[in-house]
């Protein structure tokens, strides 16, 4: 079959609004002219992400997942829905790269997939829905339901990226959302007047200061590496959130040391070890 690219992709939503409006019989598709994609790639290409079957008067007609295609409201969002269906149906190995990060997908997912990404203004905005989008595949790539944990923490990722905008007049990097390994979620700078690089590591908590925190072994090393280093602590229990500012020697003591032959991976920090640090933060 042809590799899924995006006059493949083009072709597929073209060929499903044609189901939709027109009866077609499978033969009936050469007929059609859907690109520089001969039409029975299309076809084939919409059977195996399951938009399209054949029904029991053997026309074509749209799936449930088709159904959910013609009802995005635009092309790049049907592109999207497209990447996911595409991905349910070949579970390509490339997706367990998403659980470390959309930069990592792009790097390894093939060229022509990768211009999909592009096309569907995945491979570089930051909006809501994109974010969401990321965090849905790497759901898929760790099998496991932890869309509300992921999403606790792309809330505080989000408070950190306001606060810093303001505190600095300068739009921060959004690093987490295209890798989580680089041991931090934010880059910022130091203030207006100062430049010179700050990395941020956001921790958050919908229990208030009864909540805990991980710091991974990474995470540490970046913390004790960088010139200039900062734990945002965000207590997001009321409307109003909270926001604690730590250097990483305020969380040196509460790290453990390697012994003898044994290194450390993760440490659980509670909130509470740091309540006199929180301040009350209004961003709206």
């Amino acid at each position: 079959m042809r590799p899924m690219s995006p006059s493949v992709a083009f072709g597929c939503i073209e060929l499903l609004s044609v189901v939709e409006s027109y009866p077609l019989l499978p033969g009936g598709v050469h007929s059609l002219s859907l690109g520089a994609v001969p039409s029975q790639d299309i076809l084939d290409a919409a059977l195996d992400i399951r938009w399209l079957s054949v029904g029991t008067d053997g026309f074509l007609k749209p799936t449930p997942r088709g159904e959910r295609a013609l009802a995005a409201p635009s092309s790049r969002a049907k592109l999207r829905v497209l990447v996911l269906d595409h991905i349910d149906a070949r579970d390509p190995p490339w997706l367990q790269l998403a659980s470390s990060g959309r930069r990592e997908v792009l790097m390894h997912a093939p060229k022509e997939l990768r211009q999909i990404f592009v096309e569907a203004g995945l491979a570089y905005d930051g909006d809501a829905e994109t974010v969401a989008f990321w965090d849905a595949l790497a759901s898929r790539a760790r099998g496991i339901r932890d869309e509300a944990l992921t999403e606790i923490g792309r809330t505080g990722e989000r408070l950190t990226l306001e606060y810093e905008k303001r505190r600095t007049g300068a739009d921060p990097k959004w690093v987490a959302l295209d890798s989580n390994s680089d041991g931090y979620d934010v880059l910022s700078r130091l203030d207006m007047g100062d430049s010179r690089r700050l990395v941020i590591e956001v921790k958050t908590s919908t229990q208030g200061l009864a909540g805990y925190f991980y710091v991974s072994r990474n995470e540490w090393e970046v913390a004790e590496d960088a010139l200039f280093h900062a734990f945002h602590l965000w207590d997001v229990s009321s409307d109003t959130p909270r926001l604690a500012v730590l250097d990483p020697g305020e969380v040196r003591e509460h790290a453990p040391t390697d012994g003898g032959m044994g290194l450390w991976q993760s440490v659980r920090i509670p909130f509470a070890a740091f309540g006199d640090a929180f301040r009350t933060v209004a961003l709206t």
